[in-house]
């Protein structure tokens, strides 16, 4: 009989340690977790599809009607990028309070910056 208490008293024992550990794991892992980053999204997120879609037309457009000489695929790669930087800079509410002199400054340089990251190729020669 002694020996079958003290079996069972060892066994309650070791269970006794293991929950005694899981619990302090437990406690240690959730004072480990790691910390939430916020990140600002990249765009507003405020331009409805006729905005974006309207800026990108009046872009394509004029690029069009004063540099005819270039194909549509570059114009298409400028407008891009101009929409987009135009759409990280400001949200569609801030385009009525900037007025179109600022405006117009703004689409200028944003132009000049995106004409110098488009990168031109030359068109293959054949034989």
């Amino acid at each position: 009989m002694m020996r079958f208490t003290l079996k069972r008293n060892v066994f309650l024992d070791s269970c006794k340690i293991k929950i005694v550990f899981y619990f302090i794991l437990i406690i240690f892992m959730g004072a480990c977790a790691h910390e939430t980053i916020q990140v600002r999204p990249k765009y507003s997120g405020d331009h409805t599809t006729g905005q974006i879609r309207g800026m990108w037309w009046i872009c394509y457009n004029t690029r069009l009607q004063n540099m005819p000489y270039f194909p549509p695929p570059v114009h298409m790669e400028h407008c891009d990028c101009v929409v987009d930087k135009s759409r990280e800079k400001y949200s569609s509410s801030d385009y009525d309070k900037i007025g179109s002199d600022n405006l117009t400054k703004f689409f200028t340089i944003t132009s000049i910056e995106c004409d110098n990251g488009t990168d031109i190729k030359p068109e293959p020669t054949s034989i």
